[in-house]
């Protein structure tokens, strides 16, 4: 390493500071001590959320915890045969090689989610074995297009896709990793693009069938029923349990710490009674510490997965929810709503910031039942919270500060199944079919006789695609509550919507609580679709758009949304102005009647049309050459033919001046 790249990494801020009393961090591995010819040994790679040095690059693995949702749970970056007693020279500079290349991919690239980082420090890890075997160095193999192109059909498809960045990574610092300056980064991103284009496409989140969705709904009100009946004597228990732990004598092993607490849970007046009455077998195997803990675990993924079906939050943001100031209340024509306040990932580049998701009344219930476990679990903890951490509405029995671990959240989900799905039959199958023909759903582990499958996304995506369906939810609506970048991600969600049942859903519905913020919702997806786009307006509905609201105030221009006599709600394309249902009704996403008929409420931003306009080329090239001639492939081509004019129109009759 040269001296400028020494003086860059000694230059690197706050995270290459070295410890206040200039010691090196503690190895667990001496021969992951070797000196560094990359970086050196003592930088400082990461930091607890306090600000305290976690890990320096020497260290056999990283702890990168300051990136998990609670900011305290183990995160950690292993590397290539760190711990290993006997490697090689050739492993060991491998080993160093990928340390330099993820630090770098994750210290001056663009900001990255954990699971973005774990799995690409995956795949560098079957990289680097392969380097070995060829007995050749990371940087060599990776920048050898004939090499890479050899191993690439033997990854899977996550870490095919997480290949490419890390390439671009080391091409973008070759200098100072000393790799190849003649890289050719263009053929091996081309050699990525070629296999991962031959491999099948990834599929999306099976839709919960109609029946098997109202079903589980309902299973879902009648077990918050069971819980709420059973939930008083489960925490006394809970709490009874947590005494009988902190009172076990210490040196004890662990068998006998079981053994110990066993006995003496049981001998506590009137808790094993309780618990019999709630299903505990006294001659059973399990103990009654673990019934009890069990039982909390069952309630609080029932309560999980209700606030997933009446909010459409992901797993990950459902896990995080804090215990207090999770649920928040407001006033809209005339009526309360609630929503759920918490943060996401999705949105910022894997960085956490606040969001809220409306929910209705089976959700705040939900939340509430879930506070009343969180609090018994926050009362019976004796460690005092760290800097940072805020007690989980959705945590661990054994610590209100850490979220559930993958081995129980899969398990319990796997109990949960049992509890709440039925059983398919042909009708569910016939109606899988409709929505995407051809699909072997037995690969998804949907099969007659079966139970449904369940998982949390099933649940975010059917209540979008119902949601929409039932034509009381919007797209901008959708793409509000369902916390998406785009209004493309929002219509994918309910791709498929117009083949689905179109359920009638009951007055408590979460889409009620959406129709009520419609008027609100439509002048938003204007103001951020339209007055804030960076984009090319088009269309006669941006003329006549411009005309209503010109010279009119913000509150004036809502007001005209709240009367009826405005509207806009976004397309694929754009949006629609019109206040009136829509008398064409398309069944297919893109507007193709709107675009042949010129409709004088369309609007169209520039940058869609040719992204859409893109991907039809891409599709009937493919048909030119799979089956040319044929039905699909006519059709295709028609839909582009319409697409090209429609644009070369629109251009023509492009406004003078955007709204």
């Amino acid at each position: 390493m040269n001296d400028k790249a020494l003086a860059h990494a000694h230059a690197q801020g706050p995270s290459s500071e070295p410890s206040a009393k200039g010691e090196p961090s503690p190895l667990t591995d001496a021969r992951c001590a070797a000196p560094s010819r990359y970086f050196p040994a003592d930088l400082v790679v990461s930091r607890t959320v306090s600000g305290d040095v976690a890990s320096r690059f020497a260290d056999d693995s990283w702890n990168m915890s300051h990136m998990s949702t609670d900011g305290t749970s183990t995160q950690t970056l292993v590397f290539y045969k760190c711990g290993e007693p006997e490697v090689s020279e050739l492993a060991l500079l491998i080993r160093q090689q990928q340390k330099a290349l993820m630090w770098l991919h994750m210290d001056t690239g663009k900001v990255r989610a954990w699971v973005t980082l774990q799995y690409t420090n995956f795949a560098l890890t079957q990289w680097c074995a392969r380097a070995e075997n060829q007995g050749t160095d990371l940087f060599t193999l990776l920048s050898d297009p004939q090499a890479v192109s050899e191993h690439l059909q033997e990854l899977n498809k996550t870490y095919l896709t997480l290949t490419s960045p890390a390439i671009q990574t080391l091409w973008r610092h070759r200098a100072q990793l000393g790799a190849r300056m003649d890289m050719q980064v263009r053929e091996l991103r081309q050699a990525v693009v070629r296999e991962s284009s031959s491999r099948e496409e990834s599929r999306q989140t099976p839709l919960i069938p109609s029946r098997v969705y109202l079903a589980v709904l309902v299973a879902l009100d009648r077990d918050m029923d069971r819980i709420e009946a059973e939930l008083d004597k489960v925490l006394a228990g809970y709490a009874t349990e947590r005494t009988v732990s902190r009172e076990t004598p210490a040196g004890l092993t662990p068998t006998q710490r079981i053994a110990h607490r066993a006995k003496h849970l049981k001998g506590v007046k009137g808790v094993a009674q309780a618990m019999v009455a709630q299903g505990y077998d006294p001659k059973a195997v399990r103990s009654l510490e673990w019934f009890i803990l069990d039982r909390i675990n069952q309630y609080q993924m029932t309560l999980m997965l209700t606030v997933v079906a009446y909010t459409g939050m992901r797993r990950s943001e459902v896990l995080i929810l804090t215990l207090e100031d999770c649920l928040g209340e407001f006033e809209f024509l005339g009526s309360t709503h609630y929503e759920v306040q918490g943060a996401t990932h999705k949105l910022n580049q894997g960085v956490k910031r606040e969001a809220g998701w409306v929910t209705s009344h089976q959700g705040v219930r939900a939340i509430r039942l879930a506070q009343r476990i969180g609090r018994v679990i926050a009362l019976h903890h004796e460690t005092a919270a760290r800097k940072g951490q805020q007690a989980l509405l959705f945590a661990s029995t054994d610590n209100p500060y850490r979220k559930k671990s993958s081995r129980s959240f899969d398990h319990h989900i796997t109990a949960a199944r049992a509890r709440l799905c039925p059983e398919i039959d042909a009708q569910d199958m016939a109606e899988l079919d409709r929505l995407e023909l051809g699909r072997g759903w037995a690969k998804d582990g949907i099969e007659v006789g079966q139970r449904w499958p369940l998982a949390m996304h099933q649940l975010r995506r059917s209540l979008a695609v119902y949601g929409h369906r039932s034509g009381m939810v919007s797209l901008p609506a959708l793409k509000a509550q369902l916390q998406h970048i785009t209004q493309e991600m929002g219509a994918y969600y309910a791709r498929n919507f117009s083949a689905a049942i179109n359920l009638v859903f009951d007055q408590k519905h979460i889409a009620h609580e959406w129709e009520a913020a419609k008027a609100e919702s439509s002048y938003f997806a204007y103001a951020l679709g339209l007055l804030l786009a960076d984009d090319e307006l088009l269309g006669q509905g941006v003329t006549r758009m411009g005309e209503v609201v010109e010279r009119r105030t913000r509150q004036e221009t809502l007001n005209l949304f709240t009367q009826g006599k405005v509207a806009y709600r976004e397309t694929v394309l754009g949006g629609c102005i019109s206040t009136e249902a829509c008398k064409t009704d398309p069944l297919e996403p893109i507007p193709y009647d709107c675009l042949e008929s010129n409709c004088v409420n369309m609007v169209v931003l520039g940058k869609r049309l040719d992204t859409v306009i893109k991907s039809q080329k891409g599709a009937v090239a493919m048909l030119e050459k799979t089956e040319p001639g044929s039905v699909e492939h006519r059709l295709e081509l028609r839909s582009l033919e319409v697409l090209l004019k429609a644009k070369s129109r629109l251009q023509r009759d492009k406004p003078k001046e955007s709204v």
